[in-house]
C-alpha cells in the first residue's frame, strides 16, 4: 500500500500547530486522530489503542479493521512515536495483517536512524521529517 499522500497530509497537520505548543505527546496523540479519520475513510474500522488477544504486549496505536468477513480482518496497524519505539514494534508483530506502518515525528533525523534498527521487513516506515 502506498502511503505517500497520507504522509504529506500527516507532516502538513503537524506543521499547522504552533511551534510553541508542539509537544510530543499532543503531536502523537494528534496524528492517532488524524490517522483514525483516514483509516475510516478507506472503508475500514478505525479501533484506537487496539490489544490483540492473548497478546501480553503494549496495545497497538491504531488499527483498521475490515468487519466485513465472517471474522473481522485488522488490514492496517499503526504505531505512533516520535522514535521507533521497540514495544509497540514488538506488539505489531503480535497482529497478522497486511500493513503494519510505524510512524515517527522527530525532527532529529540520526536518532530516527538509529531508532529504526528494530524494523523488520514486515513494517513500513513513515518519518514526517525525511
Amino acid at each position: 500500500m502506498q502511503f505517500n499522500k497520507l504522509a504529506e497530509a500527516m507532516h502538513r497537520e503537524i506543521e499547522a500547530i504552533p511551534p510553541t505548543m508542539r509537544q510530543d505527546a499532543a503531536l502523537r496523540q494528534v496524528l492517532v486522530c488524524f490517522l483514525y479519520q483516514a483509516v475510516k475513510e478507506m472503508g475500514l474500522v478505525p479501533l484506537p489503542a487496539w490489544k490483540p488477544p492473548r497478546s501480553t504486549r503494549e496495545s497497538i496505536d491504531l488499527v483498521g479493521v475490515d468487519p466485513s468477513g465472517e471474522t473481522p480482518q485488522v488490514m492496517v496497524a499503526f504505531a505512533v512515536d516520535p522514535l521507533v519505539d521497540l514495544p509497540k514494534v514488538k506488539s505489531l508483530e503480535w497482529v497478522d495483517c497486511p500493513d503494519k506502518i510505524v510512524v515517527t515525528f522527530s525532527q532529529r533525523k540520526d536518532k530516527v536512524d538509529q531508532s529504526s534498527f528494530f524494523l523488520g521487513k514486515d513494517h513500513s516506515h513513515i518519518n514526517l521529517y525525511d
